[in-house]
């Protein structure tokens, strides 16, 4: 079983995304042709690190094991919620338990299933982890963590103003020591086992900071 694990690209408050058609059979051509218009950490995306600073290695240092391959999924939902909620290093590692990780770990809160992602609330009141969860994670040996969740506080803030990479304690944390991160993903609840086989496919740009990208659980 295939599991998409992406959101849709379409119009979005956050994102002034454009689609349209540069090529139509209603203006006399005689193939149809779209085009669109968006960044490289719009919607469900990858990260790699040089997206932090100009001295971080980008896309061309990662081999696609790195974000490919066997995976593991933890839990880190709660039977009240986890708006507002900030995970700490003692709910990833109730979470990871005894269990031996895959290099890919994603990490489920269930947050989908309160908020629409299409609202602001889904940014404003996310969950986020803790810098000590963080720290945890960084002793994993991970080389990619996923998040069906809007995963640094300060994202809430993006908003409003410009937020650095160090406020951004995913990226100053895990990326810049070569943890890349699946930003953005959803469908975490629909994957059944804990381990499973991830796809991650970012296009293949070169020496790119981030890409959008098509993720994929097998199960």
């Amino acid at each position: 079983m295939l599991i998409d694990l992406c959101v849709p690209i379409a119009e979005h408050w956050r994102y002034p995304f454009k689609r349209y058609l540069a090529s139509a059979f209603e203006n006399g051509a005689k193939w149809q042709i779209t085009e669109f218009v968006m960044r490289s950490h719009w919607f469900s995306h990858m990260d790699f690190p040089r997206h932090t600073g100009a001295q971080y290695p980008d896309s061309e240092e990662f081999p696609l094991e790195a974000y490919n391959g066997p995976a593991s999924l933890i839990d880190v939902s709660r039977t009240e919620g986890v708006k507002d909620y900030g995970f700490t290093a003692e709910d990833v590692k109730r979470a990871v338990g005894e269990r031996k990780l895959n290099k890919i770990l994603l990490i489920r809160s269930k947050w989908n299933l309160e908020c629409d992602w299409n609202t602001k609330d889904f940014w404003v009141h996310a969950p986020y982890l803790t810098e000590e969860a963080y720290n945890y994670l960084n002793t994993l040996g991970l080389t990619a963590v996923g998040f069906d969740f809007p995963q640094d506080y300060t994202i809430r803030e993006l908003i409003f103003r410009p937020v650095p990479p160090e406020e951004q304690l995913s990226h100053a944390i895990l990326l810049r020591n070569n943890v890349l991160l699946l930003e953005y993903l959803t469908n975490f609840d629909k994957i059944p086992v804990d381990d499973f086989e991830l796809y991650c496919l970012p296009l293949k740009l070169q020496h790119i900071d981030g890409c959008p990208v098509r993720c994929i659980a097998k199960v």
